[in-house]
C-alpha cells in the first residue's frame, strides 16, 4: 500500500492559511479529513511569530497562530535535519544556486521526513529529492 504524502507548508502558504485564502484552506482541511498531514517546521514557526511581533495586532494573531498549530504537525529541525541542512547547502554551492538558510532549513526537514513543500517559492525546486507544490496558483 503507498503512503500518504504528508505536507510542509511553507511561510508563504502557513501565512495564506492563516489569513483563512481559498481555496487553500478548504483543500487543506478536506485532506487532513483524509488522513494526510499538513504541519510546518520550527523554522517556519520562527518567520511566523516574527509576523505575530511586528505587527499591529499582535494578540489577535498569536491567538491565531496558537490555535492554527493545534491542528497542524510541527516538524523539528533537529541534529538529522541539520546535518541535512549543511548536505543542502553544499549541493547548492557545487550547482552555483545557493538558496537562503532559511529555505536551506525548510528543506531539510522536507527531506528527512520525506515531506511535500508547499511552497510559492520557486527556489526549494533548485533541490534535489523535494518535492515541491504550489496552492496559491
Amino acid at each position: 500500500m503507498k503512503k500518504m504524502a504528508d505536507y510542509l507548508l511553507d511561510t508563504n502558504h502557513a501565512s495564506k492559511f492563516l489569513d483563512g485564502a481559498e481555496p487553500l484552506t478548504s483543500r487543506v482541511k478536506a485532506l487532513q479529513q483524509k488522513g494526510f498531514r499538513f504541519g510546518i517546521s520550527v523554522t517556519v514557526l520562527g518567520e511566523l511569530y516574527y509576523a505575530v511581533y511586528a505587527s499591529k495586532w499582535r494578540e489577535a494573531n498569536r491567538a491565531r497562530l496558537m490555535a492554527f498549530l493545534e491542528d497542524i504537525e510541527l516538524w523539528p529541525f533537529d541534529e538529522l535535519a541539520a546535518e541535512e541542512f549543511g548536505r543542502i547547502q553544499a549541493e547548492q554551492k557545487a550547482k552555483g544556486k545557493p538558496i537562503p538558510p532559511t529555505d536551506a532549513q525548510i528543506a531539510a526537514v522536507a527531506r528527512v521526513h520525506n515531506l511535500t513543500v508547499l511552497t510559492a517559492d520557486h527556489h526549494f525546486s533548485l533541490v534535489d529529492s523535494v518535492s515541491v507544490e504550489n496552492w496559491l496558483v
